[in-house]
């Protein structure tokens, strides 16, 4: 990838979080006595789910970080993502929260630019097969 089209890709690739979401990863990280300058979300995609993909959360220290990982900030916590997943698979992606009752609630995930979900929104098309 030349380097101008690897920044235009950066340039239009982003994570965020709601403000509802940021909260609850920084109450879990108290919770469990993680530091929050210490701890880093990180978003991913595995192979599943009826659209192809789907999406990946986990917990990260200082230690976890890898040389092809891209770093957003977002309402006061730092969010961790391959590159490379980054610009193929997820792309622009809004992370929230959603506590609408006991059954329906997590983590929510949306698609910002581009990509197909499915009507669960646990699963996606990845932004490579849209091109």
């Amino acid at each position: 990838m030349s380097q101008t089209n690897q920044s235009d890709w950066l340039e239009n690739s982003e994570l965020k979080l709601t403000e509802k979401a940021a909260q609850v990863f920084k109450e879990a990280c108290e919770s469990e006595g993680n530091s929050l300058d210490e701890s880093y979300l990180r978003v991913g995609a595995n192979a599943g789910g009826c659209s192809g993909y789907k999406y990946e959360l986990d917990w990260n220290s200082p230690d976890d970080l890898r040389p092809n990982d891209q770093q957003f900030e977002s309402h006061g916590v730092k969010l961790v993502v391959d590159k490379t997943c980054l610009h193929d698979i997820l792309g622009a992606v809004e992370i929230d929260y959603t506590d609408k009752n006991m059954v329906e609630q997590g983590f929510v995930f949306k698609q910002l630019r581009q990509g197909v979900q499915c009507g669960c929104g646990e699963s996606f098309t990845a932004v490579k097969d849209l091109k």
